[in-house]
């Protein structure tokens, strides 16, 4: 089954019930979804229907290129152990369970111009107990979030951009979600995809979105929190259908205050979170360290059509998200360029 997915009618992503309203909290919790509330705040995009595809025919081929790349002690371990004489002692190793493989795609319109700083997304997938390489960049059948990105690019609905996505493997990485991506280093990251991607494309480290689903967003400790305290102030983090723990939602409330934080969940396959908990933590969090004005604190249950509502949720949260995070005027306080 594909995990493609488009957006809920409005009616059915919002519900008739209070309890099923996606809210926004931002600046002294004001709701989006009410008229006249903060106008500065990008609002989701417009339902768009995912792209028709014939059940016979072959994915379509990317037009771009994906480049494969290691964590970076791969290549300083060997350097680190033969040099430890010299030196006197080798470089802190670091541990297995949190190195990676990247894996980044540069669409043909990202190419256009190398020294022109692209947004990036970076892809943060859930649990790997099938140990599938690049699982959501080419690997695996949930789905593949160039494409999606492909598809917005090649429509015109946000601007050229690179996706990029680290692939863990290892069982005691990514095996249990409330300890999966063990104190991920986004700028570690960064710095790897850059160097793989010099001379091809540059990165623009004033519009990093990071998106965490499933397991990449479970880990108080790791994923999409400790990417949210890296030293490269990120500009978005889109937390989807994760364990919604209230111990996570501190940490997403406390981000900095030009840092975007949409969290998206569904409750057709996995109802039993304690979503309420979670809440109410995220709540007095945002109260105890308000965003700046126009910049989003966003909880919304959405309701996916698609078959494999958990993994649908991936490319509804994309579509839905990135043209208005991408816009010129996401963040007053972030310079955004728009082609």
């Amino acid at each position: 089954m594909t995990a493609a997915g488009r957006r809920a009618p409005r009616a059915a992503a919002r519900g008739p019930a209070p309890a099923t309203r996606a809210f926004a909290l931002a600046a002294g919790l004001a709701a989006v979804s009410s008229p006249g509330a903060v106008g500065a705040q990008p609002k989701p995009a417009p339902a768009a229907p995912a792209p028709a595809a014939s059940a016979a025919s072959a994915p379509a081929q990317l037009d771009g290129a994906t480049y494969d790349y290691e964590h970076p002690s791969a290549h300083a371990s060997g350097a680190a152990e033969q040099g430890a004489a010299q030196a006197g002692a080798a470089a802190p190793p670091v541990p297995p369970e949190r190195r990676w493989r990247g894996r980044a795609f540069v669409h043909r319109l990202a190419a256009a111009d190398p020294a022109r700083p692209l947004p990036i997304l970076v892809f943060l997938h859930g649990t790997n107990e099938a140990r599938i390489e690049h699982r959501w960049m080419g690997g695996g059948q949930e789905g593949d979030v160039r494409r999606i990105a492909a598809q917005l690019m090649e429509a015109g609905r946000i601007p050229p951009m690179l996706v990029a996505a680290p692939s863990a493997v290892l069982p005691a990485a990514v095996a249990v979600a409330r300890t999966s991506w063990p104190a991920f280093d986004l700028d570690a990251f960064l710095d790897a995809t850059a160097a793989r991607l010099r001379g091809v494309a540059t990165l623009d480290r004033a519009r990093v979105v990071v998106a965490g689903h499933s397991g990449g967003g479970c880990n108080k400790a790791g994923g999409i929190a400790t990417a949210l305290r890296a030293s490269t102030p990120v500009h978005a983090a889109l937390v989807i259908d994760t364990c919604m723990d209230a111990d996570i939602a501190l940490p997403l409330a406390r981000s900095r205050p030009t840092t975007h934080v949409v969290v998206s969940w569904q409750t057709m396959t996995w109802a039993k979170r304690p979503i309420a908990d979670f809440r109410r933590a995220f709540q007095r969090g945002v109260e105890a360290h308000p965003a700046a004005p126009g910049v989003l604190r966003e909880l919304e249950p959405l309701v996916p059509t698609e078959p494999m509502p958990h993994d649908a949720m991936v490319p509804l949260v994309l579509r839905r998200w990135l043209p208005p995070l991408l816009s010129p005027d996401a963040a007053p306080s972030v310079p955004c360029v728009s082609p």
